[in-house]
């Protein structure tokens, strides 16, 4: 089993890569030559993105981090500052659009998100991150088991923010079972039969 989880990505890498991709996104938002329809659409790939994300983090990477790390390291990434914050700004971005409340106020909205998300992601990615393949136990074997846990997780995760959901074990991943069809069906819609992957 240990050679063939091995040869999975680490679960780290994979967020980190996700995280890659929402900095891309938001500095090709923020670019020149963007009109309203453009921003739009980086807007709700932003949207879809973070929201699968977290939901595959709160699924995944937050129990283990809980478990090693305390609940006090889970609890300040999932609480106020950190992935509850972020899912409110979104899901108010959500119901929003260019077109209806105009490019200033979609785009101040989505600066305001994106201002907890850099800050949330730092803070993983230099502190706890680190703080976790620290651990004993913390090994390539595991994160690459992590990696394939995560990487199954997308396949059931959310694709819009829903601040009201549980966030842990074992409710969340329920919930998000329930929720990710109705999800998927607004998203056929949104992005015309094909959503970013």
């Amino acid at each position: 089993m240990a050679a063939a989880t091995a040869t999975h990505p680490s679960v780290i890498s994979m967020i980190n890569q996700d995280h890659a991709k929402f900095r891309s996104l938001w500095d090709e938002y923020r670019g020149p030559n963007m009109n309203g329809e453009m921003k739009q659409k980086i807007g709700w790939a932003l949207i879809r993105g973070v929201a699968m994300h977290s939901s595959c983090e709160e699924e995944v990477m937050y129990p283990e981090l809980r478990k090693r790390l305390g609940d006090e390291a889970a609890e300040h990434l999932l609480g106020l500052e950190g992935h509850q914050k972020l899912k409110t700004l979104l899901s108010e971005l959500d119901s929003m659009t260019v077109e209806k409340h105009g490019e200033a106020a979609y785009t101040a909205k989505l600066s305001e998100a994106m201002k907890v998300l850099y800050h949330h992601m730092e803070e993983e990615e230099h502190q706890f991150w680190p703080q976790f393949e620290a651990l004993p136990g913390v090994d390539a074997d595991l994160l690459s088991h992590m990696g394939k846990k995560f990487e199954t997780a997308r396949a059931h995760a959310v694709t819009r923010p829903h601040p009201w959901a549980p966030n842990k074990p074992p409710l969340n991943v329920v919930a998000n079972m329930m929720t990710a069809p109705l999800d998927g069906a607004a998203d056929m819609w949104r992005f015309a039969g094909h959503p970013p992957q």
